[in-house]
Parts: structure tokens; C-alpha cells; sequence
């Protein structure tokens, strides 16, 4: 996405349920993703944040066999404002209570005025972002043929070192941890 010049990104973990990954399970993926993006949460984002392209890499070798991108340019759909490019939303997915690492989480970008009284956002964005993430789990068996894909959380770290193996576990649960926006100060690019 790109907010006031710079470019804001989000990132999301899929593991292909019909392997081995082929081109075409990849471009069905950012097609899909792209899709539930477009039309699930940026029509509620201000018009001011443009989604500039979906882009999904194979990361089962170094260069990625297999890569897709999506262009997109679409702005969203709300003519209220929007708020500084470090105010978003933190939306947070998290696995069953017995995996071993905890979430993964988005900051979503492109927060209209209209969406937050103070510094908390609305209860209609709230239930906006829950649901759309929340239909992500049921989408993504259907970016393709199905059982397509099935949306995960990772974790590259273990007591404090880099795992050799990302581990992943199945997306179970869609949280907004705090009525209040967070900051996005890390997850700008220059």
C-alpha cells in the first residue's frame, strides 16, 4: 500500500495444502489475497491509502521459485481523512493455546478520521477488521482449487535464536488486543 508517499506493507503466511507449489497455486494466492483485501477491508481505509499490489513468493528455497504480483491500484473507500501514517490498527492472529510461539499480527494502515473518537477507534472498524480477517481462515482454502491454502502463524525465532526451519501452526483466532491505535513507527519504508 502506499500512505503519503511511502509504502506501508502487511504480511501474511499461507501453507500450500495441495503441494508441491506450482505457479499457479501462487498466482492463485495473490489473486485471492488480493481479492479479500480489495474488497473486505480497503473500502473502509481513506481514500487517501492507494493498494498498490499483492505480492506472494514461494519460501521453500532461496532465490523463491515461484513469485506473483498482483497490481492493484485501488484507493479506499472512506472520504473522512486519514490519520498520520504511523496511527494503525493492530490486529493480531493467533494459533490454538497449545502451540509453542503465541501470534503474528498486522498493523492496518489508512485509518480515516471517522474511525477513531480520541484515541481509540470505533466499535464499526473493530467489527469491520474482525470479521474480514475472520473470513481470511475460510477464504483460503478456496484461493484455488480446494483445499487450497491454509492461512498460518510463524515464528523464526526460539529462546532467542533464529530457528533453522520457520515453524508454523494453523490460524485459529482473530484479536484486537486494545480498543486504542498503535503506533507503526517500525513498519514504515524510507
Amino acid at each position: 500500500m502506499r500512505q503519503g508517499g511511502l509504502i506501508v506493507e502487511n504480511r501474511l503466511w499461507f501453507i500450500d495444502r495441495q503441494p508441491p507449489i506450482t505457479q499457479q497455486h501462487i498466482d492463485d494466492l495473490a489473486s485471492g489475497v488480493a481479492a479479500w483485501h480489495t474488497t473486505q477491508i480497503l473500502p473502509n481505509l481513506a481514500v487517501e491509502l492507494r493498494h498498490v499490489r499483492v505480492l506472494a513468493s514461494d519460501w521453500t528455497a532461496d532465490p523463491p521459485p515461484f513469485v506473483k504480483s498482483v497490481s492493484t491500484q485501488i484507493d479506499g473507500g472512506n472520504n473522512s481523512g486519514i490519520h498520520s501514517a504511523n496511527v494503525a490498527i493492530r490486529v493480531r492472529f493467533k494459533g490454538s493455546s497449545t502451540q509453542t510461539f503465541p501470534s503474528n499480527a498486522n498493523f492496518v494502515p489508512g485509518i480515516p478520521k471517522d474511525a477513531v473518537d480520541g484515541n481509540k477507534y470505533t466499535v464499526a472498524m473493530q467489527t469491520i477488521l474482525f470479521n474480514a480477517y475472520v473470513n481470511l481462515i475460510d477464504l483460503a482454502p478456496l484461493f484455488g482449487p480446494f483445499p487450497a491454502w491454509r492461512w498460518v502463524i510463524t515464528s523464526r525465532i526460539t529462546g532467542n535464536s533464529y530457528r533453522s526451519t520457520q515453524d508454523f501452526a494453523r490460524t485459529d483466532f482473530i484479536q484486537l488486543p486494545s480498543p486504542y491505535v498503535s503506533p507503526r513507527r517500525k513498519r514504515l519504508h524510507h
